[in-house]
């Protein structure tokens, strides 16, 4: 079976640790990592991911704004992005979800069994 490429752009070292014990106990999944926005969208832009995980606060460039410019892209309209933060969203939640283009909100801190079932449900898109 060919493994699921979840592509993770996190700058938080307790939430990189994290990704890789919970990815590491499931099944065909391969994660790749960057801690800064402007890199997480190049290396995004240069892959083929299954799955993007964005925290909401990154160097550089933030989330939403990496997740819009991802979704300017044809090969990234589709692919699943989860957002992660250490602060609720505020604002019109429906109209950040449709304008940035991400699937999922997280905040910290996860529940893990509810991320990884979420994970599994849009792996299997």
């Amino acid at each position: 079976m060919k493994k699921k490429k979840i592509y993770i752009i996190e700058d938080d070292e307790k939430y990189i640790e994290f990704y890789i014990a919970l990815f590491d106990q499931m099944e065909n999944i391969e994660p790749f990592f960057e801690n800064t926005g402007d890199k997480g969208l190049e290396m995004i832009k240069s892959g083929e991911p299954d799955l993007c995980i964005i925290d909401y606060y990154l160097p550089n460039l933030d989330g939403i704004t990496l997740c819009k410019e991802l979704r300017k892209i044809d090969k990234f309209k589709n692919i699943p992005i989860i957002v992660i933060s250490s602060s609720p969203l505020k604002g019109n939640k429906k109209k950040i979800f449709e304008e940035a283009g991400f699937d999922k909100w997280y905040e910290k801190p996860l529940n893990i069994k509810e991320f990884r079932e979420n994970v599994e449900a849009l792996l299997s898109y």
